[in-house]
């Protein structure tokens, strides 16, 4: 099945595809951009995102491993869920704007 969905200035654009077990698989494409906060200079700024994405979506409580796939555990598959998450996820990486990327790392004050 095709998905596309859209939240925050943020697209996924994937297929999906129920397994045996119950499972979902989720493959595709995120872009588009994400406010986040600088670490060193804490100004929000607009964080370009294109990535691949290889999800699966298992019910809770799931006690396995897979190298293949970043596992989501839901009782309900919810797309918007998701997109959320993973949008949480992008704001509270390691972001560092272009200002502070291009100054010297031992710079005195």
């Amino acid at each position: 099945m095709k998905i596309e969905k859209s939240i925050h200035n943020l697209t996924l654009i994937a297929n999906s595809e129920k397994l045996k077990d119950g499972s979902i698989v989720i493959k595709g494409k995120l872009s588009g951009k994400v406010n986040v906060e600088c670490v060193k200079c804490l100004k929000n700024f607009e964080k370009e995102i294109n990535e691949e994405i290889n999800f699966k979506v298992v019910k809770p409580p799931y006690n396995g491993f897979d190298e293949n796939y970043d596992i989501i555990e839901q009782e309900k598959f919810d797309i918007e869920e998701i997109l959320k998450s993973e949008i949480e996820s992008i704001k509270s990486d390691y972001n560092i704007c272009n200002e502070c990327q291009n100054e010297e790392f031992n710079k005195e004050f």
